[in-house]
């Protein structure tokens, strides 16, 4: 504990807690802790600025008792002098890392860090037919950074299989089943393009023929057509293409500035189930699809920052001083949740001015706090 008025005890405790921190900060399991360390890091900084100019003020206004090792008073006035004005030295390029630091807390507060990538579910499977053949692909162990799929080409008519443990997909987050079995065509393809090239030049060989057994190849050269749609066919964009949000509700100014410290102090999840009660399901929908207020995508600004759970995605700024949450069109919202805020009737079938991100009033400081919030959850580019 710091004591306040020993300069001695309190460096050793604060070299100490430094040396705690360096070996802490080695590994952040959640890295939107960093916004919160940058900020005690900035305190710091200015508090060591304060230490390294009281410690030059120091060697100036004793430097009448300093003496060298023989005794000269002159000399140890001179090297005194000197400490001062290296520490003075030392205090001016604080300023300069002072900056650094209060710009990077900046930008970190910027940040909406998702969480980390699920691991893919072993028993998800993908199966498809791409003419005579049968493709099926489910999750495998993870192969070093790289993620592995299992597969089986099964040819049903003569009850031939095959199975398979090398499908990758790189280094990237794990795909969809569905994805990596579109990643199996374009090898089954490649395949059955090698095995014609043979039949037309006897003798030759490519790189591809032999990636599968004859049968497989030999088939998958007779269905180039299905496979070539089934490599066409992104399996991803096909489902977001099926799904549309509609706009529930749009708060700014006060209203949103609850929203926005529920998100501070319970999470995006509090607030999605606080918003929902705006959602009254079949005439919230009604009134959006009569406004317009229906999207292919959550629209989000440069400083917005998003938040799913379930069928809801939040959109918030708190730059901006604006929430807003869309619901996917397909679904019904939880009639329990309807009763998590009493809106006013006339908000159930009109969105506010659908301002987003890059519009704001004038005169509106972009970076200022909300009136209430405290300096560590303030995101502004300074303390």
């Amino acid at each position: 504990m710091p004591t306040f008025d020993n300069p001695v005890t309190d460096a050793a405790e604060a070299s100490a807690a430094l040396r705690g921190l360096a070996h802490a900060t080695r590994t952040f399991e959640d890295p939107a802790d960093t916004y919160a360390v940058l900020g005690d890091l900035l305190a710091g900084v200015r508090s060591l600025r304060q230490v390294l100019d009281q410690l030059a003020a120091a060697h100036i206004t004793a430097r009448s008792r300093a003496h060298d090792d023989a005794g000269t008073q002159a000399a140890g006035a001179t090297a005194a002098l000197a400490a001062a004005d290296e520490l003075h030295q030392a205090g001016t390029l604080l300023d300069a890392v002072h900056d650094r630091v209060d710009a990077a807390m900046s930008q970190s507060g910027r940040i909406a860090w998702h969480p980390e990538p699920a691991l893919p579910d072993p028993a998800a499977r993908a199966s498809v037919e791409a003419g005579e053949l049968r493709l099926t692909v489910w999750p495998d162990t993870p192969l070093g950074e790289h993620q592995r799929y299992a597969y089986r080409i099964e040819h049903p008519a003569t009850g031939q299989s095959v199975e398979g443990r090398d499908l990758f997909t790189g280094t990237r987050a794990p795909v969809s089943p569905a994805r990596a079995v579109r990643e199996l065509a374009v090898f089954l393809a490649a395949a059955g393009e090698a095995r014609q090239f043979a039949i037309d030049n006897p003798g030759q060989h490519t790189d591809n023929e032999d990636a599968f057994p004859e049968w497989v190849t030999d088939t998958a050269r007779q269905h180039q057509d299905e496979l070539a749609m089934l490599i066409d066919r992104d399996p991803d964009l096909v489902e977001q293409a099926s799904r549309r949000w509609i706009s529930v509700v749009f708060l700014q100014g006060d209203e949103a500035d609850k929203v926005l410290d529920i998100i501070d102090h319970d999470g995006t999840d509090a607030a999605i189930d606080h918003l929902a009660g705006y959602d009254f399901g079949e005439e919230t929908t009604q009134a959006a699809l009569e406004n317009g207020y229906v999207y292919d995508q959550p629209p989000t600004g440069a400083l917005d920052r998003t938040a799913t759970k379930d069928d809801y995605t939040l959109s918030y700024s708190p730059f901006l001083g604006h929430v807003s949450l869309l619901r996917t069109h397909d679904t019904t919202p939880d009639p329990t949740l309807r009763h998590a805020v009493t809106p006013d009737p006339a908000r159930r079938t009109v969105e506010r001015e659908p301002a987003r991100a890059g519009r704001r009033a004038e005169g509106t400081d972009w970076f200022a706090r909300r009136p209430g919030a405290s300096a560590l959850t303030g995101r502004g580019l300074g303390l």
